[in-house]
């Protein structure tokens, strides 16, 4: 992992995954890349036919202030010593990241949850994030609290280990070797989705094998709902991460279904890695 994608609004959320991208590029030795997007295209020339001289001011005002923020980000302390390169983007922010992650050969995003600056657009309320978390062939982490000192030695992998998953979890297992972590693997049951724990954990341990893990546990855990089980599992397991695979569309692969991925993202004060399902 050499490149990180920080997109920004230089809100306190913005900030908080800034700080979660600075200890991991000092664990890879890797660059950030932080991203800004204007939503006004005129505004990359600040001229265009048709517009005002008040247009022209308001857009040349708005890059000054981005400029002073960026210039303001950079000296923060917990940056000291890491690799940085800033960005000011013109489309909108689901297009801007996903160029902007292609053009760079990016390795792993990470975004705040929330955030309202004051800027022209917000990056990440509602479906910005949701979006870029479903739809994107990077990995990202979303952080909705501002993480101290992350040490990343318990990594949660939520599934239902069913076929198709084994592909996308070699990129989290990738991951946990570097950074020498146990991985968590659990299967939540429900009510609705009830399996019997001795047959699962078997295909749990054949899982792990099959993909190389060698300091892992294997656990079934019964909970109201998956979003409550996962979150719920992670306290008790003291966990410094979730790992989760995505479907493209529909959130978490099969175990999961429709705001499940964002409910996570936006109820537990742990990070959360998301990974797109790969297709067959």
């Amino acid at each position: 992992m050499k490149k990180i994608l920080v997109p920004t609004d230089f809100s306190e959320y913005a900030l908080n995954a800034a700080k979660l991208a600075a200890s991991i590029a000092k664990k890879f030795d890797a660059r950030i890349y932080f991203l800004h997007v204007v939503s006004m295209p005129q505004y990359a020339t600040g001229i265009m036919p048709g517009q005002s001289g008040q247009d022209i001011a308001e857009g040349l005002f708005i890059l000054k202030k981005v400029k002073m923020d960026f210039q303001k980000l950079l000296a923060q302390d917990f940056l000291e010593g890491v690799n940085v390169a800033t960005a000011i983007q013109y489309n909108g922010v689901y297009e801007s990241i996903v160029n902007q992650a292609k053009k760079h050969e990016i390795d792993l995003i990470v975004m705040g949850t929330h955030g309202s600056s004051g800027y022209v657009n917000d990056f990440f309320i509602g479906s910005n994030t949701d979006k870029i978390v479903r739809l994107s062939e990077t990995p990202v982490i979303t952080t909705r609290e501002e993480v101290l000192n992350p040490k990343f030695e318990k990594i949660v992998f939520a599934s239902d280990f069913a076929d198709g998953v084994g592909s996308s979890f070699r990129k989290i297992a990738d991951i946990a070797d570097k950074l020498e972590a146990t991985v968590e693997l659990v299967r939540i049951i429900t009510r609705d989705d009830f399996y019997f724990s001795g047959p699962m954990l078997d295909a749990m341990e054949i899982f792990a094998k099959d993909h190389g893990l060698s300091n892992y546990n294997c656990h079934v855990f019964a909970a109201e709902s998956v979003q409550i089980g996962i979150n719920e599992f992670a306290k008790r397991k003291n966990a410094d991460l979730i790992t989760t695979i995505t479907q493209g569309r529909r959130g978490l692969a099969r175990l999961f279904n429709g705001s499940v991925t964002s409910d996570i993202m936006k109820s537990s004060p742990l990070p959360v890695l998301s990974i797109r399902l790969e297709k067959k």
